[in-house]
């Protein structure tokens, strides 16, 4: 691996640590992630910063649930 190569998983790995709020004993899957991260960077045509391949990347946040208990179908109403 070259020097430059693993300097760039090394800080990414790190900032992956810390966007995850530094837990402990994740390090093997922080390293991991940025291999992947920067393997993806190196098949494609990815701009310097990286950042369409770091999106990708990125956990994707759950979607908030519609409350179903206040629904009203207006069709139902009787009145």
């Amino acid at each position: 691996m070259s020097n430059r190569r693993h300097e760039w998983i090394s800080k990414r790995a790190y900032a992956i640590w810390e966007e995850q709020g530094r837990p402990q004993g994740r390090d093997d899957d922080h390293w991991r992630q940025a291999v992947a991260e920067r393997n993806a960077l190196e098949r494609t045509q990815a701009s310097v910063d990286g950042r369409e391949v770091l999106v990708k990347f990125r956990p994707k946040q759950p979607k908030p649930e519609i409350p179903h208990h206040d629904w009203v179908n207006p069709s139902s109403k009787v009145g």
